[in-house]
Protein backbone atom coordinates (compact mmCIF):
# COMPACT_ATOMS: atom_id res chain seq x y z
CA UNK A 1 0.00 0.00 0.00
CA UNK A 2 1.40 3.56 -0.34
CA UNK A 3 2.74 5.17 2.59
CA UNK A 4 2.75 8.31 4.23
CA UNK A 5 -0.57 11.24 3.49
CA UNK A 6 -3.04 9.79 1.30
CA UNK A 7 -2.61 6.12 1.86
CA UNK A 8 -5.43 3.90 2.19
CA UNK A 9 -6.48 2.73 5.74
CA UNK A 10 -9.37 0.49 7.28
CA UNK A 11 -11.68 2.77 9.00
CA UNK A 12 -13.51 0.95 11.38
CA UNK A 13 -13.35 -2.58 12.20
CA UNK A 14 -16.13 -4.56 14.22
CA UNK A 15 -15.19 -8.69 14.78
CA UNK A 16 -18.18 -10.45 15.95
CA UNK A 17 -17.31 -14.04 17.12
CA UNK A 18 -21.05 -16.10 16.03
CA UNK A 19 -21.85 -18.53 18.49
CA UNK A 20 -22.39 -22.07 17.89
CA UNK A 21 -18.43 -23.65 19.07
CA UNK A 22 -18.38 -27.22 17.99
CA UNK A 23 -18.23 -28.08 21.12
CA UNK A 24 -18.64 -26.42 24.75
CA UNK A 25 -15.02 -25.52 26.11
CA UNK A 26 -13.34 -27.87 28.42
CA UNK A 27 -11.83 -26.39 31.67
CA UNK A 28 -8.70 -28.62 32.35
CA UNK A 29 -6.60 -28.76 35.39
CA UNK A 30 -3.56 -30.26 35.42
CA UNK A 31 -1.90 -31.68 38.50
CA UNK A 32 1.95 -31.50 39.27
CA UNK A 33 4.16 -32.82 41.55
CA UNK A 34 5.27 -31.47 44.35
CA UNK A 35 9.10 -32.40 44.41
CA UNK A 36 9.40 -31.10 48.45
CA UNK A 37 6.29 -33.23 49.60
CA UNK A 38 5.76 -36.13 46.68
CA UNK A 39 2.04 -34.68 46.57
CA UNK A 40 0.38 -33.31 43.81
CA UNK A 41 -0.85 -29.83 43.74
CA UNK A 42 -3.11 -28.12 41.03
CA UNK A 43 -1.50 -26.30 38.27
CA UNK A 44 -2.91 -24.09 36.47
CA UNK A 45 -6.00 -24.54 34.32
CA UNK A 46 -5.20 -25.47 30.77
CA UNK A 47 -6.50 -23.46 28.00
CA UNK A 48 -9.17 -24.54 26.38
CA UNK A 49 -9.93 -24.73 22.64
CA UNK A 50 -13.22 -24.49 20.57
CA UNK A 51 -14.21 -23.91 16.43
CA UNK A 52 -15.90 -20.77 15.92
CA UNK A 53 -17.09 -18.65 12.84
CA UNK A 54 -15.48 -15.80 13.04
CA UNK A 55 -17.57 -12.16 11.37
CA UNK A 56 -15.69 -9.21 10.48
CA UNK A 57 -17.17 -6.27 9.13
CA UNK A 58 -15.43 -3.21 8.03
CA UNK A 59 -15.33 0.21 6.05
CA UNK A 60 -12.79 0.86 3.11
CA UNK A 61 -11.96 3.93 1.11
CA UNK A 62 -11.11 2.61 -2.53
CA UNK A 63 -10.99 6.33 -3.39
CA UNK A 64 -7.18 6.32 -1.51
CA UNK A 65 -6.38 2.82 -2.73
CA UNK A 66 -8.52 1.38 -5.77
CA UNK A 67 -9.55 -1.76 -6.35
CA UNK A 68 -7.29 -4.09 -9.01
CA UNK A 69 -9.38 -4.17 -12.28
CA UNK A 70 -8.57 -5.14 -15.82
CA UNK A 71 -7.02 -1.54 -16.05
CA UNK A 72 -5.55 -1.23 -12.88
CA UNK A 73 -2.56 -3.87 -12.02
CA UNK A 74 -0.41 -2.36 -9.34
CA UNK A 75 -1.13 -0.40 -6.75
CA UNK A 76 -4.71 -1.32 -6.03
CA UNK A 77 -6.28 -3.82 -3.67
CA UNK A 78 -6.69 -7.20 -4.83
CA UNK A 79 -8.25 -8.88 -1.62
CA UNK A 80 -8.13 -8.31 1.96
CA UNK A 81 -7.01 -10.80 4.83
CA UNK A 82 -8.30 -11.25 8.58
CA UNK A 83 -5.36 -12.06 10.97
CA UNK A 84 -4.95 -12.71 14.44
CA UNK A 85 -2.43 -10.67 15.55
CA UNK A 86 -2.85 -11.48 19.00
CA UNK A 87 0.74 -12.84 19.62
CA UNK A 88 2.16 -9.85 17.25
CA UNK A 89 2.58 -9.02 14.09
CA UNK A 90 5.74 -11.14 13.27
CA UNK A 91 3.87 -14.18 14.75
CA UNK A 92 0.38 -13.24 12.49
CA UNK A 93 -1.99 -15.95 12.22
CA UNK A 94 -3.63 -16.05 8.74
CA UNK A 95 -7.53 -16.62 9.06
CA UNK A 96 -8.98 -16.33 5.88
CA UNK A 97 -9.43 -14.06 2.95
CA UNK A 98 -12.12 -11.36 1.93
CA UNK A 99 -13.19 -11.03 -1.63
CA UNK A 100 -14.07 -7.61 -2.92
CA UNK A 101 -17.26 -6.27 -2.57
CA UNK A 102 -19.50 -5.42 -5.76
CA UNK A 103 -18.33 -2.08 -7.12
CA UNK A 104 -15.58 -0.95 -5.09
CA UNK A 105 -15.28 2.82 -5.83
CA UNK A 106 -14.73 5.09 -3.28
CA UNK A 107 -15.88 5.01 0.03
CA UNK A 108 -17.82 1.46 0.95
CA UNK A 109 -19.24 0.85 4.18
CA UNK A 110 -20.08 -2.59 6.11
CA UNK A 111 -17.84 -5.10 4.26
CA UNK A 112 -19.21 -7.46 5.91
CA UNK A 113 -17.33 -11.38 5.93
CA UNK A 114 -17.88 -14.16 7.34
CA UNK A 115 -14.98 -16.82 7.84
CA UNK A 116 -15.71 -20.28 5.46
CA UNK A 117 -14.65 -22.62 8.03
CA UNK A 118 -14.93 -22.77 11.75
CA UNK A 119 -11.66 -21.88 13.27
CA UNK A 120 -9.99 -23.28 16.44
CA UNK A 121 -9.28 -20.50 18.84
CA UNK A 122 -7.74 -20.81 22.05
CA UNK A 123 -9.76 -19.29 25.11
CA UNK A 124 -8.93 -15.88 25.62
CA UNK A 125 -8.21 -12.43 24.14
CA UNK A 126 -7.31 -12.24 20.63
CA UNK A 127 -6.29 -9.28 18.24
CA UNK A 128 -8.23 -9.89 14.88
CA UNK A 129 -7.09 -7.52 12.02
CA UNK A 130 -8.02 -6.86 8.22
CA UNK A 131 -4.96 -5.95 5.87
CA UNK A 132 -5.78 -5.11 2.08
CA UNK A 133 -3.19 -6.86 -0.34
CA UNK A 134 -1.91 -5.67 -3.20
CA UNK A 135 -0.95 -7.92 -6.21
CA UNK A 136 2.69 -7.97 -5.45
CA UNK A 137 1.95 -9.25 -2.00
CA UNK A 138 2.01 -5.95 -0.05
CA UNK A 139 -0.33 -5.72 2.65
CA UNK A 140 -1.58 -2.26 4.42
CA UNK A 141 -0.09 -1.73 7.96
CA UNK A 142 -1.56 -4.91 10.30
CA UNK A 143 -2.33 -2.43 13.17
CA UNK A 144 -4.51 -0.32 11.11
CA UNK A 145 -7.94 -2.33 11.36
CA UNK A 146 -8.32 -4.34 14.63
CA UNK A 147 -10.30 -4.94 17.10
CA UNK A 148 -10.12 -7.23 20.26
CA UNK A 149 -12.49 -10.31 20.67
CA UNK A 150 -12.40 -12.50 23.78
CA UNK A 151 -12.90 -16.91 23.34
CA UNK A 152 -14.88 -17.94 26.66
Amino acid sequence: MRRGPGAAVLIVFAGALTTGAAQAPQKLQARTPNQATGQTQNAEPATSHGLHFVTVTFDYDFSKTPACSATVKKACVEEFIAYDISAGVKNRKKLFEIPLPPNPIGPVPGIKWKSPTKLDFESGKHLLSVVAREPDGTESKYRACTTWIEIP
